[in-house]
């Protein structure tokens, strides 16, 4: 805890990067400064020479998604039996009305059926320190339950990526969390956020993370045995964790 304390006077007040993000707490150590905290991953998927592949879990609140399904269901239910019993299929306003609940009440069922079944519960991000670039995984969920929700795989130069640890203290979700800010070459501006780690209560974990990530890529020897081995839980069909692109899943994987 002294440690923790400690590291709480001696932060600034501001960060170096502009715009500061939200919840934004502290900087971390430079990506190639040397990391002084003991190295070692949240979890870890795979790791070789050459690249490594991280699983960034996400907070949500599945328990609320499944009731949520479940009282859309039983809404959508009565809307029909009400229907049927009333013998009112025949009254034209009636009819419209009972399309239109049924198309609202639908699509939020559809949504957070889509969202508990086909949003991964984790994405992976590979760090390949022989082409010194990093690959995010991104999901990106809209709020149209009708249109597709695509995937993107971004690549960064890790030579622009700077380390930030922000802290969360809502209700239900409390804690601290790795985010790697990407910015324009030799400036501070910084152009896109990605999120490395769930929200952690122990703000040694991400220092850990950072630390360790840092010296893979410097090509120094760190752990090879994460803190967790255990994957939570996920409904999601395997076929719809991962589709990677051919032509990056290879880059990804392989030096120059």
């Amino acid at each position: 805890m002294a440690e923790i304390e400690r590291a709480r006077r001696q932060s600034p007040s501001r960060s170096i990067l502009t715009p500061q993000a939200n919840y934004w707490e502290e900087d971390l150590p430079g990506r190639d400064e040397e990391q002084t905290y003991k190295p070692q991953l949240i979890r870890l998927n795979k790791k070789n020479d050459t690249w490594m592949e991280i699983p960034c879990y996400t907070n949500k609140s599945w328990g609320v998604l499944w009731f949520l399904l479940a009282m859309m269901t039983a809404v959508i239910a009565t809307f029909i039996c009400l229907g049927f019993s009333a013998g009112m299929f025949f009254d034209l306003p009636f009819l419209l009305m009972l399309l239109f609940a049924l198309f609202i009440f639908s699509s939020f069922w559809w949504f957070s059926f889509r969202a508990v079944m086909y949003s991964p519960r984790w994405t992976p991000i590979r760090f390949n320190r022989k082409r010194q670039k990093v690959y995010v995984y991104e999901f990106q969920q809209g709020w149209n339950p009708w249109a597709r929700w695509p995937v993107v795989v971004k690549v960064f130069d890790w030579q622009d990526i700077y380390g930030e640890r922000l802290f969360w203290s809502g209700r239900y979700t409390f804690g601290s969390q790795l985010v790697c800010a990407v910015c324009s070459p030799g400036t501070h501006q910084v152009l896109h956020r990605f999120p490395v780690t769930p929200v952690v209560g122990d703000i040694r974990m991400v220092w850990a993370e950072w630390s360790h990530i840092c010296q893979y890529m410097q090509g120094r020897g760190v752990p090879t045995t994460p803190m967790f081995s255990d994957h939570p839980a996920s409904w999601t069909p395997e076929g719809h964790q991962y589709r990677w692109p051919e032509d990056l899943d290879r880059e990804s994987k392989t030096a120059p």
